[in-house]
């Protein structure tokens, strides 16, 4: 028989399962989209089953009864029970941008609430008690103020943690939570805050992994002698791109290292993609996402350009490859965190996550940014399973800092001891897999499996400059 949600016991090291979650930069910042780990990528959840993994008929009115017998991140999957709804509920916050022209993530939101739906109606929330989640939806991600101001509302209402989803300015927020022992947990790193705060923690490598990915394939196992690091000139990205990806770039070896940056915002890219190819690189790392992707993609192709281009996992989205053209833009590299080898992941995470979606998730594209926070609420309710009904912020704080190669769902085991990327101590898990777009649409492993970020780092030191 399946294990109850109560009585099952996490073994301390699993292996990463199948769910893409790609976080690197998102228009301004950090962000993520997902190839699939299928052979073609789809529009809707009705997939074939990752890794072996088939999902039954089950009772037919739960996620977890089509997988009774299989094991997902937090060991052997759980027989389906409810959280007690007459008992207090654990609050959670959750802070993110809803709508507008900036960094704007809807599905952040909406697969957070899937999640959360799905733990109170099959997980037992947590010992019982539900988990009630409390948003706080930013109009305007780069103010300050309003970032302080939903810190101090989390704060009142009593939330036990508050889950990242995007921001630009989330210093005096992460100031407002420390002082009151709050953790802030996943979401989309961005800013440097996110990366360096003592109680962040974050289950994804930021724009510092892609970039190290990006130099470590390119040039350390590819041998690329000369590259060109386009960026928006953004402070965060700048600091990823420059020391993460050009600096260490030339610490692999690289003899010629071309730096582009353009501003944020930009309407024309052609000028800065030109000045990029004119240097005549090998390889191309790219720093921008969103609304970039697809003038970049479409630039670098009208130019013919024949270097091997590296971009953030955002611009795997479907919507700016058609807009370019398959065929355009076959070849193409981008970094995920999870492997896309499902031979190597028979985990049921990425099953149950799609089922998880289509029944408690409807109207979000599920294999987009969804998957990140789906993946950072279920990270945050295995440890407040384990600290238990009488959670408390100071609890998961010390819960999370003790963690070591703990499993994340759909990701890298983490280890948030600070001590991955010393300069960025809230990254738990920055390792990293590069992804390449084949001319039939599939994605395979360019990487031979996971690259280790923080090993790179530690054998080739870059010098790091404060971004604020």
């Amino acid at each position: 028989m399946a294990a109850t949600a109560h009585d099952r016991r996490r073994p301390l090291i699993r292996r990463a399962a199948p769910l893409l979650a790609a976080v690197s930069l998102v228009g301004l910042g950090a962000g993520c989209s997902e190839p699939l780990p299928t052979a073609t990528q789809k529009d809707s959840t009705t997939l074939p089953a990752a890794g072996g993994v088939t999902p039954t008929e089950g009772d037919g009115a739960t996620v977890l009864s089509m997988f009774a017998d299989e094991d997902w991140f937090a060991g052997p999957v759980p027989e389906p029970v409810n959280a007690d709804p007459d008992r207090t509920p654990v609050k959670v916050g959750f802070v993110n941008v809803d709508a507008g022209p900036i960094g704007a993530m809807p599905e952040l939101h909406t697969s957070t609430v899937a999640a959360f739906d799905f733990m109170n109606a099959e997980l037992g929330g947590v010992g019982g008690r539900p988990v009630e989640l409390v948003p706080c939806i930013l109009s305007n991600p780069m103010s300050p103020d309003e970032a302080q101001g939903c810190g101090r509302k989390l704060v009142a209402e009593k939330v036990v943690a508050v889950l990242g989803g995007i921001g630009l300015s989330q210093g005096p927020l992460l100031q407002v939570l420390a002082d009151n022992d709050v953790p802030y947990v996943g979401g989309l790193p961005v800013n440097e805050a996110e990366m360096t705060s003592t109680d962040s923690f974050q289950f994804s490598g930021g724009g510092p992994g892609a970039f190290v990915a990006f130099a470590d394939q390119a040039v350390g196992k590819d041998g690329a002698d000369r590259v060109a690091v386009l960026y928006a000139d953004y402070p965060s990205i700048q600091q990823a791109a420059v020391d993460y990806g050009a600096n260490l770039a030339r610490s692999l070896g690289a003899q010629q290292v071309t730096e582009v940056p353009f501003p944020m915002g930009s309407q024309d890219y052609s000028a800065v993609v030109q000045k990029a190819v004119e240097s005549d690189p090998q390889a191309i790392f790219v720093g921008a996402a969103d609304m970039a992707c697809t003038p970049i993609l479409q630039a670098l192709a009208d130019l013919k350009s024949t270097a091997q281009v590296y971009m953030v996992g955002s611009c795997a989205d479907r919507k700016f490859i058609d807009k370019v053209g398959l065929a355009n833009v076959a070849g193409t590299r981008f970094n995920v965190e999870n492997r896309i080898d499902m031979a190597q992941v028979p985990e049921a995470d990425f099953p149950i996550y799609l089922e998880a979606m289509t029944r408690y998730g409807k109207g979000t594209n599920a294999l987009g940014a969804a998957t990140v926070s789906f993946r950072d609420a279920m990270n945050l309710w295995a440890v407040m399973d384990d600290v238990g009904t009488d959670v408390t912020g100071a609890k998961l704080i010390a819960a999370l800092r003790a963690a070591k190669d703990a499993p994340s769902f759909g990701g890298h085991p983490y280890t948030c001891d600070g001590r991955q990327i010393p300069a960025m101590p809230a990254l738990c898990a920055p390792q990293q897999v590069i992804a390449q777009i084949d001319k039939d649409g599939s994605f395979s492993e360019a990487s031979d499996g996971w690259i280790d970020v923080p090993k790179v780092l530690a054998e080739h030191p870059v010098p790091v400059q404060s971004k604020n």
